[in-house]
C-alpha cells in the first residue's frame, strides 16, 4: 500500500507543478481569454434609463446651485504610481518555481529614479515610441528611468502582449505619472510668448528713435532732414 501511494503521489505532483507553471506562463504572457472578446449584452441599468421616466418624484427647487470647483493645478500635476500593489502570487510562485515580484518602489526609491531620468534628459527629448515632443499629454516614467507617452506605452503592452520597456527590454517594470514634459512645454512657449513681445517692443522702439533722432552718415541726415521737411510742408 505504501509503494502504491508512493507512486500517486508523484504524478499528482508533477500534474501540480505543470499546472502551475502553464498558469505563471498564462499571466506572464497576458494572454486573454477568447469568450472576453464576445459581444457583450448591454445592461439592464441602461435599457433602463433610455426609457422614460415615469415614477419619477418632483424635487424641491433649493435656488441655484454653486458651481463645483474642478481640480486645482496642483491636483492636475500630482504624481502617483499606476500599480501602487503587486500583483497577487501564481502558483509556480508559491511553490518557489518563479521568483516573486518586485515590491513596490518607496518614494525615495521614485525620487532616485526620476533624478536619473532627469540627468538622462528623457523629457527633454521626444517620446521613443511615437517620435513626437510630450507637450501636454499625459507621460509615464518606468522604474527603468525610462519615459513614454502613457498611450504610447499602453498600445505598446497591447501589441506585445507583454510588460517589457521598449527600450532596455525590463519585465514587470513599475510604472509612475510624471508632468515633467508638460512643465518644460509650458516654460518653452512663455519663453517664446516672452521673446516675441520682447522683439515687437524692440522694433517699435526702434522705429520711433529713427524717427525722431538724426543718422550720423552725412547722406542719410540730408535724407532724414529732407523727409521731415516734406512732413512739415505737407502739414
Amino acid at each position: 500500500m505504501l509503494r502504491k501511494k508512493g507512486h500517486s503521489a508523484k504524478p499528482a505532483n508533477f500534474a501540480i507543478t505543470a499546472a502551475a507553471l502553464q498558469d505563471h506562463i498564462l499571466r506572464d504572457l497576458q494572454i486573454r481569454n477568447p469568450a472576453h472578446h464576445s459581444k457583450t449584452k448591454v445592461p439592464k441599468t441602461e435599457a433602463r434609463a433610455k426609457s422614460p421616466q415615469r415614477n419619477r418624484k418632483p424635487g424641491v427647487d433649493t435656488g441655484p446651485k454653486k458651481p463645483t470647483r474642478g481640480p486645482g493645478l496642483e491636483d492636475a500635476e500630482k504624481e502617483y504610481v499606476l500599480d501602487p500593489h503587486p500583483p497577487p502570487l501564481t502558483l509556480a510562485q508559491k511553490l518557489g518555481l518563479f521568483d516573486p515580484p518586485p515590491r513596490p518602489l518607496s518614494s525615495a526609491e521614485w525620487e532616485r529614479v526620476k533624478q536619473r531620468s532627469v540627468l538622462q534628459g528623457d523629457s527633454l527629448q521626444p517620446c521613443p515610441i511615437c517620435k513626437e515632443e510630450f507637450e501636454l499629454r499625459p507621460q509615464v516614467l518606468l522604474s527603468c528611468s525610462h519615459v513614454f507617452h502613457r498611450a504610447c506605452l499602453q498600445a505598446f503592452e497591447k501589441f506585445t502582449n507583454k510588460k517589457t520597456c521598449p527600450l532596455c527590454r525590463k519585465n514587470q517594470y513599475q510604472t509612475r505619472v510624471i508632468h515633467d514634459g508638460a512643465r518644460l512645454f509650458r516654460t518653452q512657449c512663455a519663453t517664446r510668448i516672452q521673446a516675441s513681445w520682447r522683439g515687437h517692443v524692440v522694433r517699435t522702439w526702434y522705429r520711433d528713435l529713427r524717427r525722431r533722432v538724426p543718422p550720423t552718415d552725412a547722406k542719410l541726415r540730408r535724407k532724414f532732414f529732407e523727409e521731415k521737411g516734406r512732413g512739415w510742408r505737407q502739414a
